[in-house]
């Protein structure tokens, strides 16, 4: 077993031990690097029995999936440590469970793919299989009811101008919309700050209004392989009227994931009816708590129930089945 401080270190040891889950790291340490300088927070990777775990330090909310009395405790997260909805561990996940069950204090695990015995659901993420040639093609396989609310938000398209955006020239108003999501959101894990924007090589593009040029969203992507990851995005809830903006944020983010021929557009966590009324399918994700201390534990055992994420309780018939008009 190793621990790392650094992604330098990590990087040099799961390339001498040429690890499975090595492709996937390789993606992930440009994001890990600029996270060890623009949001220090005690990170640490341990590599154990062909495993790699990511941990840090975090004040949480316990109850932060639930509308009752916060509870804010200190605790290490197993997980990125930005809010994605990717794992934060690579290996059996089994042997994941026994390793942080040894570690001191109180751990939560994050957005697991599988499920762990006694654990609960955290917030599932949504995802948009791509399946079409053009936008649209996607557009024509949408039932009525879904293809009108859509032609509604792309009329008001035509108020805006989008454009792709340089990061080096993100700044202050194109921050500000991300910080008016943040204000907006109930117990977000991190703020960014505005040179994360500036520093990580996404894909950046900007809404402005085609009159006054006023820039009122903007979204950031991220290619890897064959997946388009929704990262973050900023509007005020305000220019909903006006731009029907988060809307056509959504059908941007599909347009491009369609020129892009991706395979998959992980559009992340929360907005649940928007994302399943475009098309995307809800993904569970999982979470597990453990305290050292048996009582301690025992305790959160009892209470896990309470604070596990609901899944959005719709199902949306959104594309027409085969031979429909």
């Amino acid at each position: 077993m190793s621990r790392h401080k650094s992604t330098i270190s990590l990087d040099k040891e799961i390339n001498k031990l040429n690890l499975p889950c090595y492709e996937t790291l390789t993606n992930l340490l440009p994001l890990l690097t600029l996270l060890e300088k623009l949001n220090p927070c005690g990170q640490e990777y341990e590599v154990s029995n062909g495993s790699v775990i990511i941990s840090y330090h975090l004040s949480l909310n316990l109850f932060n999936f639930r509308r009752i009395l916060p509870l804010n405790v200190h605790v290490q997260i197993i997980g990125l440590p930005v809010s994605v909805c990717l794992s934060g561990f690579f290996g059996n996940y089994m042997e994941i469970e026994k390793n942080i069950k040894q570690r001191k204090g109180l751990k939560i695990l994050l957005n697991s793919d599988h499920p762990f015995k006694g654990g609960g659901k955290t917030l599932s993420t949504f995802v948009f299989e791509n399946r079409f040639e053009d936008f649209n093609q996607y557009l024509n396989s949408l039932r009525s009811p879904y293809r009108r609310r859509i032609n509604k938000a792309l009329r008001k398209r035509e108020k805006l101008v989008i454009k792709t955006l340089s990061r080096h020239d993100f700044n202050k108003v194109h921050y500000d919309l991300y910080l008016s999501i943040m204000n907006r959101t109930e117990n977000p894990l991190e703020t960014l700050p505005i040179e994360f924007f500036q520093e990580y090589d996404a894909e950046l593009f900007e809404f402005s209004d085609s009159e006054t040029h006023n820039v009122v969203g903007f979204i950031q992507l991220k290619t890897i392989k064959n997946k388009l990851y929704f990262l973050f995005g900023g509007f005020k809830k305000e220019d909903i009227p006006a731009y029907d903006i988060y809307y056509n944020m959504l059908l941007k983010i599909v347009e491009t994931g369609i020129e892009k021929r991706v395979e998959e557009i992980e559009f992340g966590q929360t907005a649940e009816e928007s994302k399943l009324k475009i098309g995307c399918r809800e993904k569970y994700k999982y979470m597990t708590a453990h305290h050292s201390n048996p009582l301690i534990n025992s305790f959160i055992s009892m209470l896990l129930p309470l604070f596990s994420y609901r899944p959005y309780p719709v199902k949306h018939h959104v594309f027409k089945d085969i031979g429909e008009k």
